[in-house]
C-alpha cells in the first residue's frame, strides 16, 4: 500500500510541477537587406542583450542571433533588445496559464501594434545615427550668412559713394 501511495504522490507532484513550470520565450535576431549586419571577431553576429520585463531577466544572443528565456511563468512581459548600433522593436508577450503565447510587436511609439508569431523574429528597424554628416562648402550659404552681408554692404558703399559724389560734382 505504501508503494501505491508513493507512486500516487509522485505522479501528483509531477503534474503539479508541470503546471508550475513556465513557458519558453525564444526568438532570433535578424538584419534586413537595407541594414548592414555587424560582424564580430569570430565571423558571426555580435551578442546583443535581450531584456525581459525591464531587467527582471536578461540574456545574450548567440552568434547566430538566437535567444531564449526558460521557465517564464504566466503573465504579460515586454521583450527589448539593447543595442548601441541598431534600433529594434519592442514586443509584448502574453503567456496564459495553459502555456499559450501571444505576441504583439510595437515598432515605434504611437504606431499600431502588430500580432506576430512565436518564436519571435526580430528585425533591426534602422541603424542609429549619432552624428550628422558635415555640411559641404556652399557659396550660396556664404552669401546668405548675415555676417557676410554686414561685411559686403559697407564695402559696396565705400566703392559706390565716391563715384556718386564725382558724378554730382561734375554737373
Amino acid at each position: 500500500m505504501s508503494t501505491a501511495r508513493f507512486t500516487f504522490i509522485g505522479l501528483l507532484w509531477a503534474a503539479l510541477a508541470s503546471c508550475i513550470m513556465g513557458a519558453t520565450i525564444e526568438g532570433r535576431i535578424s538584419y534586413p537587406a537595407n541594414v548592414p549586419p555587424p560582424v564580430s571577431i569570430d565571423g558571426g553576429l555580435p551578442s546583443l542583450q535581450v531584456v525581459l520585463d525591464g531587467g527582471v531577466r536578461s540574456t545574450l544572443s548567440t552568434h547566430d542571433g538566437r535567444f531564449s528565456f526558460y521557465d517564464v511563468p504566466a503573465g504579460r512581459y515586454t521583450v527589448d533588445i539593447h543595442s548601441p548600433v541598431y534600433i529594434f522593436s519592442q514586443f509584448k508577450v502574453d503567456i496564459s496559464t495553459t502555456g499559450d503565447i501571444r505576441v504583439l510587436e510595437f515598432k515605434y511609439p504611437g504606431t499600431p501594434k502588430l500580432a506576430v508569431s512565436h518564436p519571435l523574429v526580430v528585425d533591426a528597424l534602422a541603424q542609429v545615427q549619432y552624428f550628422q554628416p558635415r555640411e559641404k562648402f556652399s557659396v550660396i550659404d556664404l552669401i546668405k550668412n548675415p555676417s557676410f552681408l554686414a561685411l559686403i554692404v559697407p564695402l559696396f558703399m565705400v566703392w559706390v559713394l565716391p563715384k556718386l559724389t564725382e558724378s554730382m560734382l561734375g554737373t
